[in-house]
């Protein structure tokens, strides 16, 4: 089989990336990946955190998913055909608190139209369980950052609902993931190119699809590696 290196957590200029679609296509093709997702922040519009990432123009919103889609639609064809690259479409569903009660961050793959930020993140993972499910960073705890912990804190009775857990994101490894028997990812959270060099994941096909990595991914058929 052959080696795939995949990362499934990246920021264009939609949300709060410094590259557009395009150029993260050419900057991750020319590095021989052969599979990226675009995970847009989408944040809620019901907390002051949300509302103000929206006036900042750092949030997807309804009145341009359409727009998102089209361009990662019409850049997966580009990717496809000068590397050999798969582009998955997705979102990172943002709820952002300065509170570890209420803190989450889901990213969902696969995604063909918009999803409404504000749920519970029960309710958003029973409701779109037809796309890929990522708890995304569960153990952000920085005293100065938005904390994520929500996911991790609630893991007994949400994990049967997410496809995979972060084990590893940007530069930081969660032992407490990676050796919980859940299934994981590992991802680089790219936001600009300086911070490139990060964890990612690797994984072993045949035959290179979307829903093939997504099954490695279900049956623990990956590895973090740091790249």
């Amino acid at each position: 089989m052959k080696k795939h290196l995949v990362d499934l957590h990246i920021h264009s200029n939609f949300s709060d990336g410094k590259l557009n679609v395009a150029e993260i296509v050419d900057y991750y093709g020319r590095k021989n990946f052969s599979a990226i997702a675009i995970t847009d922040h989408l944040a809620d519009t019901k907390t002051l955190t949300g509302l103000v990432t929206h006036q900042l123009k750092l949030s997807l919103s309804q009145q341009n998913i359409d727009a998102y889609l089209q361009t990662i639609h019409t850049e997966a064809r580009r990717a496809r055909e000068k590397y050999n690259m798969l582009l998955i479409p997705g979102v990172e569903v943002t709820l952002n608190s300065w509170s570890r009660k209420s803190g989450a961050h889901v990213v969902f793959l696969g995604i063909d139209r918009y999803i409404n930020p504000n749920r519970s993140v029960e309710d958003l993972l029973t409701d779109h369980s037809e796309f890929f499910s990522i708890a995304a960073h569960p153990l952000w705890n920085e005293s100065y950052e938005f904390k994520t912990t929500y996911l991790w804190e609630n893991r007994h009775h949400l994990h049967t609902l997410f496809d995979a857990w972060e084990c590893a994101t940007a530069q930081r490894f969660a032992k407490e993931v990676y050796t919980s028997g859940y299934n994981y990812v590992s991802s680089s959270d790219f936001h600009h190119p300086n911070r490139f060099e990060s964890w990612k994941t690797q994984t072993y096909l045949d035959d290179l699809c979307y829903e093939n990595i997504f099954y490695n991914i279900r049956n623990k058929l990956v590895e973090p590696v740091w790249i």
